[in-house]
């Protein structure tokens, strides 16, 4: 309940901040490439008299206002989808598919970092949106590459495993990385807290409520011997009702 409340109050901050950052984005990025293709014309037109060095500066700090507002933009739309985020559509879905496909956005990516999968086989169904679900996967990947930034070793696990109760499947994301405190652990999947320098600590509150949609669990945990161990539970698929639908479902970006 009081995760539910906190999530509601920042719902609303997000829509406010997203409405005043959006509004003056857009001119702000359309001056710099002005001003960029300005001076290319001028410098063709003038053949090299032009001061070199006030052009250079001009156009190093026209280069710097549109990739900031490229990352304000990111931030804008990261803020939207927390407070407007689809609901799942779920149906039958099959786990070891939908991590395999997170996997793959990854290829040739990860640079010094191993990314390895171990998935049960036969593994029953689950009740997903793929879609969603992948994007939760992808996330927990990106976080644990960049967990991995500083480390001699970098590993990056993703499993699969049914539970004893064979009433739900496990997935999990562990890093070799510098691990996550006790104290942050708790707040890890509430809005606006991040570990990281430039985090907006949107990324776990949506993946948690994703989850949450699936009527599932998620929670971190010490990796061993290093690093932290990210697992999602969801329930199995009740075949008995339902046929499998069409696997791609909703998609969102994290």
């Amino acid at each position: 309940m009081l995760r539910s409340q906190k999530t509601e109050a920042w719902q609303e901050v997000a829509r406010r901040i997203a409405h005043e950052i959006k509004n003056p984005l857009t001119p702000i990025q359309l001056s710099a490439q002005r001003l960029s293709r300005f001076l290319e014309k001028r410098d063709s037109w003038q053949q090299g008299s032009a001061d070199p060095e006030l052009t250079k500066l001009v156009q190093e700090c026209s280069r710097l206002i549109e990739r900031e507002v490229s990352t304000l933009a990111s931030l804008v739309n990261e803020f939207s989808q927390f407070v407007r985020f689809p609901a799942a559509k779920l149906a039958p879905a099959s786990a070891n598919r939908i991590v395999q496909e997170a996997v793959e956005v990854f290829s040739g990516r990860l640079d010094g970092t191993s990314l390895k999968t171990n998935l049960t086989e036969s593994l029953p169904m689950v009740r997903a949106d793929a879609g969603l679900l992948r994007s939760v996967v992808v996330n927990l990947i990106d976080n644990a590459a960049e967990a991995l930034e500083n480390s001699s070793f970098r590993e990056i696990a993703v499993s699969t495993r049914a539970l004893a109760d064979a009433e739900a499947v496990e997935i999990s994301v562990a890093d070799t990385g510098r691990g996550i405190s006790p104290e942050d652990k708790d707040k890890l999947f509430l809005p606006h807290f991040s570990t990281k320098d430039r985090g907006t600590g949107l990324g776990l509150a949506i993946a948690a409520r994703i989850i949450a949609e699936h009527g599932g669990s998620i929670h971190v945990e010490d990796n061993f011997p290093v690093g932290s161990r990210f697992v999602i539970e969801l329930p199995v698929a009740d075949l008995t009702s339902a046929t499998v639908a069409d696997h791609n479902g909703s998609s969102a970006a994290l």
